[in-house]
């Protein structure tokens, strides 16, 4: 119980991804001189890698049993059979290559499990208004202001007579704030908060950070610790900018693509130029299942395209055919792009 709660709460998810797969490669025969220097290299890079790496190796044992049956039946052919889809997907031979990457799905999926479980109830007794995975929703506040949420997104709701705010605790948001005398509207996250008065904008949040984007009227960011301009003041947005918060701070506003940022409010996903890894996590929130990424120089790759929210799928099938990636479903709710 213990390693679970310090999992959940001191590790970020992505640090314990790529934990799990160096995992998986060094356990299972992949003892590559150069693979072994780039292992050192991550590990001493961080003193979360070797946290992450320890908690990969408790788990290790739990799920040895389930791997070692799952190998038994790719030997004979029958879990390949099971697992490739009936459309087109190029994929490399299930050698070795396969064994590790189903072993790091394995140990990855068992700790997506336990925590979305325990970060989605605690999101759940602390919102005001949620959505689940392909659901969206629009409501208006006691002020008249209109709010709403894409997929898996969260929202809690504190107004007072003295001031109106919310807090965005995952996801995105679209608001649309009314005016109101001496009662500024304040939206709250994890990487800081916005203030303002009647204005249009949306807010997604992604890892450790708040993407604001402003489309009407004028908005002021700042930090939990006030780390905003250089004479501490707070950072003002105008209409067509856009900045990101986060623990280093708050970036500088620089133009945003109006069409792509307010896609998903006409059922679409739009990417342009947009990195592999962040395509995968706007994917993830719109699909039931999860998508990894065992590579991660892949991350970096470019995708472009316009799909359906209601058929997030599409971006795989497009993938496969315009970037040198290979896709494989382990399940239906389980894919590995490598």
């Amino acid at each position: 119980m213990n390693s679970t709660r310090n999992i959940t709460e001191e590790l970020p998810e992505t640090i314990l991804e790529e934990a799990a797969i160096w995992q998986a490669r060094l356990q299972h025969g992949e003892t590559d001189i150069e693979l072994q220097k780039a292992f050192n290299i991550w590990l001493a890079a961080d003193a979360r890698h070797r946290q992450a790496y320890e908690e990969m190796e408790s788990l290790w044992g739990a799920l040895e049993t389930p791997v070692t049956q799952l190998m038994a039946e790719q030997s004979d052919h029958t879990f390949a059979a099971k697992t490739v889809p009936l459309h087109k997907l190029r994929q490399r031979s299930l050698g070795r290559g396969f064994q590790y990457l189903a072993l790091a799905a394995c140990l990855v999926l068992a700790i997506t499990i336990v925590i979305g479980w325990q970060q989605d109830w605690v999101t759940r007794w602390q919102s005001d208004y949620m959505t689940v995975i392909g659901q969206e929703t629009s409501f208006l506040m006691a002020d008249n202001s209109r709010i709403t949420l894409n997929t898996d997104s969260a929202l809690a709701v504190d107004f007072t007579a003295e001031r109106r705010q919310v807090r965005l605790l995952k996801g995105e948001a679209w608001f649309e704030v009314t005016s109101a005398d001496n009662r500024p509207f304040i939206v709250a996250t994890s990487a800081g908060s916005v203030r303002v008065t009647g204005t249009r904008f949306n807010i997604r949040l992604h890892q450790d950070t708040a993407i604001v984007s402003l489309d009407e009227g004028q908005v002021e960011l700042s930090t939990p610790d006030h780390s905003n301009n250089p004479n501490g003041s707070p950072i003002v947005l105008f209409p067509g900018q856009q900045a990101t918060l986060s623990p280093q701070g708050i970036s500088s506003p620089s133009p945003f693509d109006h069409t792509a940022i307010t896609a998903w409010l006409r059922n679409q996903l739009v990417f342009y130029d947009t990195p592999l890894a962040e395509v995968v996590d706007t994917l993830n929130r719109h699909r039931h299942g999860r998508i990894f990424i065992t590579n991660q120089k892949l991350k970096a790759l470019k995708v472009s395209g316009v799909f359906s929210t209601d058929e997030p799928d599409t971006a795989l099938d497009v993938m496969i055919n315009t970037l040198p990636v290979h896709l494989l479903r382990l399940t239906d709710y389980l894919v590995l792009i490598h």
